[in-house]
């Protein structure tokens, strides 16, 4: 049910107004909404203390159409842009100009990752984990963005942070949002709430993770270790 769910929600949110959809604050995927995207990039990897180099090859989880892929780009070796809308990934593949080192990926929605284990350096997702409607589906791509990462690299994932506070904030924004005529009391929009000690579980015994809170959202790193016991 997720999987189609979110496939069919996020296509069509793409034709309706895929700018919106992926950042409140824009109706259109104009040069601010591209430049927001890069110094967001620049500020997340600031806080969890993480970096990339010329020769890193990274996964983004739900690029949509491309507002931090470009800047993600830019620090790395290649991205894989992957995201559960085909329509998004058109889109993205557009605005980004046939960048030669993106290369696009369609996701099941279910958690998989169809990439093999320890097959790039990072992996990082913002905006995405909560849209995804069930708690174990999000689990598991922490689970598979942990396993698909070599040794040494990092997972960087943000999620809804728990907590009545947290909730009633979104809520009161998912219902503002509704009223002017936005679908979002979807279970694709609101996602499920994730608990972070199933985030630690999800990860085993490959990586250390450290949780960020931060706002309404929890971000997730995760550091594979250099010397794995398995």
């Amino acid at each position: 049910m997720s999987k189609s769910l979110s496939k069919l929600f996020w296509n069509a949110a793409a034709g309706d107004n895929a700018a919106w959809y992926i950042a409140t604050k824009f109706d259109s995927d104009n040069a601010e909404f591209f430049a927001s995207g890069a110094r967001e990039v620049d500020e997340f990897l600031r806080v969890g203390g993480v970096g990339l180099d010329g020769s890193a090859r990274l996964l983004e989880i739900g690029c949509g159409v491309g507002r931090m892929t470009g800047r993600l780009a830019g620090l790395c070796g290649s991205v894989i842009a992957a995201d559960v809308s085909s329509e998004m990934l058109a889109r993205a593949a557009v605005n980004l100009g046939g960048l030669p080192t993106v290369s696009f990926l369609e996701l099941s929605g279910d958690g998989d990752l169809p990439l093999p284990d320890a097959s790039v350096d990072a992996v990082f997702s913002y905006i995405t984990m909560q849209h995804v409607p069930t708690a174990a589906a999000q689990e598991r791509y922490f689970a598979e963005a942990v396993r698909v990462v070599r040794p040494g690299g990092w997972v960087y994932m943000q999620f809804r942070r728990p907590g009545l506070r947290a909730r009633a904030l979104n809520w009161a924004g998912h219902v503002a949002h509704f009223l002017r005529g936005r679908k979002t009391l979807s279970r694709a929009w609101r996602g499920a709430q994730v608990a972070p000690s199933a985030l630690v579980r999800a990860a085993g015994d490959r990586a250390t993770v450290e949780l960020i809170p931060r706002g309404r959202h929890l971000w997730a790193l995760a550091r594979v270790d250099c010397a794995e016991s398995r």
